[in-house]
């Protein structure tokens, strides 16, 4: 057989194939192939390497991807613009699929597939995992998403997804800046046998998955050194407009604060700082407040851990799960991910918090730039303004000023879309351009709440969350130390109690998602151990009736959030029917016991949840357990979203950069 590997690279070994379909459930580990291609370090020293073969593959050496990694004594341009795809890759990335970067450090684009991790550990290198803030060490499709999904239009030609994969240990996925293993449209998935540390948002992320089988890995922590906020991506991905408005207008200008501005100096500007940023991390870990003032302001995480909603597993239908949690399934087969198994896990020292921030809002429209990021006014972990003063007259910064700039450019044609820069997504209007450049003009803005950096949907924390999906089995998983580090919800009076002297604001309006529980609520300190949304029971096509989808026989353990407004063991959200939940041990804090009225629950069924479909029994709950007010039950009312917001059925990011940005 013919490899398909990377141009210029030494073929690789061939291989015997199957010559029969083997099924899910006996999998590739039965197959009698005896030849594996190895994988090594070297592989990966040119950028992601592309499985577009069947075959089995195993890991021959650790690997930690960091293709041309930047010395700290490169030059700033170097250094900021570093581990672009078509520089230390050529034509063998396509444009569109590696617009962001390096997705992944392995690529899976073909059916039948095995990878044996064989005792070693693939991750992403420090180096790489600041500077490409998108990522994950296996992705299982030709792009990161589907088509029409995300900030950008990501397929090129076609989205080949991996189908009969299976990964086995012993093996670690390491470090990551996004998830361990993501994909989309998947069938018959199989990890066993695992470890994953140090990801910043999920080990496991897929959607619309048919088939599943998460057993026996071990998740020993996500990452808890993450020096950075997500302003700092939107600062290198908004980079190379600015690099691209230069070239094709060299000596380009706008006012900015009734100064002339050139385009070399708010690029100069940027590329500095994310340099200062580069050295000082890989030198000491953090950014170095005293020598850089500025980034520190702008870029410092405070707790070291990922500023979005983080998980453990993480199962969604179709499409990223960027929005709310699912409240109703959808009626589409095609949309939903079937038959999920997540057993014998074990699961430990997962810490996260949500950085809320405010998106201003401009005639109904969230103002982000051409990569999706929100132009952010305030930092709420410090209730500062940061582009703006007291008076509501910009005062910008390094970030800021390059949005407005690229922004204008969009306006003006002057940038206008290739596959590498998509200007699509901008939403900045011509009001927030016109007020960046005139100091005598004073912007109100509204706020609207309840969206992290990118304006996803905030929801807290879930360690294993499954959504729009019909048939699963969560089983003898054991979960314990979760922790939330998010303050209060900002601008609520709890909020501004922390600051003294500093901004006083609201939120106009709350970012909702595509579910109609709690829409005002901003739940960036809630914390589950088990959520389930939108859910049904198993398809059996075999024989008469259905069989419940279960929760069973888990044991979940120390969890804390001191803002939460519930912390909660297993939660059954949105209109969910056909699900079990028997035999769980759940003891989420020593010392707190049944108390109705305080924020720890064992389990909840929420309001619209089917009564008569979900059945507890035999469970050793320690704190209370509720089925909340069952005559509030209703069908959902569209009243309850905003005008123009798209139901749960829609592509949650065909609206353009921000999911739902134009409702």
């Amino acid at each position: 057989m013919n490899w398909s590997g990377i141009s210029g690279r030494s073929p690789p070994m061939k291989m015997f194939l199957l010559t029969r379909t083997l099924s899910f459930v006996c999998g590739l580990a039965a197959a009698s192939a005896t030849r594996f291609k190895c994988l090594h370090q070297s592989d990966f020293d040119l950028g992601t390497y592309i499985i577009s073969t069947p075959g089995n593959y195993k890991l021959c050496s650790n690997v930690q991807f960091a293709p041309s990694k930047p010395s700290i004594y490169d030059s700033d341009d170097d250094i900021a613009l570093a581990f672009d795809p078509l520089v230390v890759g050529g034509d063998t990335y396509a444009k569109n699929e590696y617009s962001l970067g390096f997705f992944a450090a392995l690529v899976v684009a073909a059916p039948d597939v095995t990878l044996d991790l064989n005792g070693f550990t693939i991750k992403q290198d420090p180096s790489h995992a600041l500077l490409q803030r998108f990522f994950a060490v296996i992705e299982l499709a030709s792009s990161p998403f589907i088509a029409k999904a995300g900030p950008a239009q990501f397929v090129s030609r076609s989205f080949e997804a991996a189908s009969n994969f299976q990964l086995k240990g012993p093996g670690t996925i390491g470090l990551s800046s996004h998830h361990g293993i993501h994909g989309n449209n998947n069938a018959n998935v199989w990890i066993h046998n695992v470890q994953f540390r140090d990801f910043e948002v999920a080990a496991v992320a897929l959607n619309n998955v048919k088939g599943l089988k998460i057993t026996n890995c071990n998740v020993v922590q996500n990452r808890h050194d993450l020096p950075v906020l997500g302003s700092f991506s939107a600062a290198r991905q908004i980079l190379p407009y600015v690099k691209e408005l230069m070239h094709r207008q060299p000596v380009y200008s706008m006012k900015l604060r009734g100064s002339n501005t050139t385009a070399s100096e708010v690029y100069n500007k940027l590329v500095s700082s994310i340099a200062n940023v580069y050295r000082d991390v890989m030198n000491t870990g953090f950014i170095d407040e005293e020598a850089h003032p500025n980034e520190y302001k702008l870029f410092n995480n405070p707790h070291r851990v990922v500023d979005g909603p983080c998980y453990a597993f993480l199962v969604h239908g179709k499409g990223p799960a960027v929005g709310g949690v699912g409240f109703e399934i959808s009626s589409d087969e095609a949309t939903i991910s079937k038959d999920v198994v997540i057993q014998d896990n074990l699961i430990k020292n997962i810490r996260c918090f949500t950085n809320e921030v405010p998106a201003i809002v401009v005639n109904g429209v969230v103002q982000n730039d051409a990569r999706g990021a929100m132009i952010q006014f305030i930092n709420t972990l410090t209730n500062e303004w940061i582009a703006t003063n007291s008076d509501m007259q910009y005062t910008g910064n390094i970030v800021a000023d390059a949005q407005i700039m690229v922004a204008k450019a969009i306006h003006d044609n002057l940038l206008q879309d290739t596959p590498l820069l998509q200007t699509q997504a901008n939403s900045i209007a011509a009001e927030i351009v016109e007020w960046a450049e005139d100091p005598t003009i004073v912007f109100d803005p509204d706020f609207r709440c309840n969206g992290d950096s990118m304006h996803h949907v905030v929801k807290g924390s879930i360690i294993i969350r499954i959504e729009n999906t019909r048939g699963f089995t969560i089983k003898s998983n054991t979960i314990s130390n979760a922790s939330v580090l998010s303050g209060p919800a900002s601008s609520t009076q709890e909020y501004f109690d922390l600051f003294s002297g500093e901004a006083m604001w609201s939120c106009s309006s709350y970012h909702r998602g595509a579910s109609v529980e709690d829409p005002d609520e901003q739940q960036l300190a809630n914390l589950r151990g088990i959520s389930v949304a939108a859910v049904r029971s198993y398809q059996n096509q075999y024989l008469n009736g259905q069989r419940n989808s279960d929760i069973q026989n888990n044991t979940l353990s120390m969890f804390e959030s001191q803002n939460a407004h519930v912390i909660v063991g297993i939660d059954l959200q949105g209109v969910s029917e056909g699900v079990i939940i028997t035999n769980n041990n759940v003891h989420l804090a020593e010392g707190v016991g049944r108390n109705p009225y305080d924020k720890y629950f064992s389990s909840r069924v929420r309001k619209y949840s089917s009564l008569d479909n979900v059945i507890k029994k035999n469970n050793k709950f320690i704190q209370d357990s509720v089925f909340e007010d069952i005559p509030a039950r209703k069908k959902r009312s569209e009243e309850a979203l905003p005008d123009g917001h798209p139901t749960v059925f829609v592509n949650e990011w065909e609206n353009g950069g921000c999911p739902f940005g134009k409702a």
